[in-house]
């Protein structure tokens, strides 16, 4: 048998972090750490990130993000890359070639939560990352999306546009 060799009473007992989902929102957060993966397949490569909420009522609560960088469908490659220079760019490093730069760097994004699937919980994502402008004008910044073209109003024949 072993001794602790302190007294036990005088150690503050840290509860289990909180993994549940965050709700839904805009939230300043900040990268901790970042690493290239290699998938189970070993023919494409993805950018795991562990982002930490840096204010607000939660504060310290994490949220992880893969990034595709090599991936055979081509969709998925450019959508991951995408989000990669979106990020940097709402760091302020648009042009940003390294993980490295980003780290600790605070920018604002657009959380959602993904349902779980496979006996997964729920998760937070991050849906966009948003860009400040001298901190009043926010812009977001995320991969293009699919735009349908405007559709005209009908015009009533015989009558002039702006009756």
């Amino acid at each position: 048998m072993a001794k602790f060799g302190f007294d036990v009473d005088e150690v503050e007992v840290d509860i289990a972090p909180d993994y549940s989902p965050i709700p839904k929102g805009e939230y300043k957060l900040q990268a901790l750490e970042a690493e290239e993966k290699e998938t189970a397949k070993k023919n494409d490569s993805y950018i795991k990130v562990k982002f930490e909420v840096v204010d607000g009522p939660h504060m310290s609560r994490l949220i992880w993000q893969n990034f595709n960088i090599v991936n055979p469908n081509e969709i998925a490659q450019r959508i991951g890359r995408q989000q990669l220079v979106a990020w940097a760019t709402a760091c302020g490093k648009p042009d940003a070639a390294d993980t490295d730069l980003l780290i600790g760097k605070t920018f604002a994004a657009a959380v959602d939560i993904d349902k779980g699937t496979g006996g997964y919980s729920d998760s937070n994502t991050i849906k966009g990352f948003l860009q400040s402008k001298a901190h009043k004008n926010v812009e977001k910044v995320s991969a293009p999306a699919a735009v349908e073209a405007p559709v005209a109003p009908a015009a009533k024949s015989g009558s002039n546009p702006w009756d």
